[in-house]
């Protein structure tokens, strides 16, 4: 008999899980592989990168790119890059995400 886990909003919107009655600990799903489990992470990783890409990529448009000093530009430049980098930085989706860099200061 198969267990499954019931999904309960709360008034502020917060989302829980809870196990039915009949099971006991935590609820866990036996035919979700470790292997998924690492893809969902990387995949998790690379949502929150590209979310902070696309801030970033405002910037790199000619007319405003063209309003920055050289000093941010590079700024930029190297931003982006280490954003870029961070998945063959690091071996585990945790490692990478604990190593997102800060943006510029200017950056908003």
């Amino acid at each position: 008999m198969e267990h499954q886990a019931t999904r309960e909003v709360d008034e502020e919107g917060n989302i829980t899980w809870v196990n039915p009655p009949s099971v006991s600990g935590p609820y866990y799903d036996e035919s979700i592989t470790d292997e998924d489990r690492l893809e969902q992470a990387w995949y998790d990783f690379r949502t929150e990168r590209d979310y902070l890409l696309r801030q970033m990529d405002v910037y790199q448009g000619v007319l405003l790119y063209n309003t920055l000093t050289e000093a941010q530009q590079t700024e930029l430049a190297t931003y982006r890059q280490a954003l870029l980098d961070l998945p063959n930085d690091y071996d585990t989706p945790e490692a990478a995400m604990a190593n997102i860099p800060e943006p510029p200061s200017w950056l908003d």
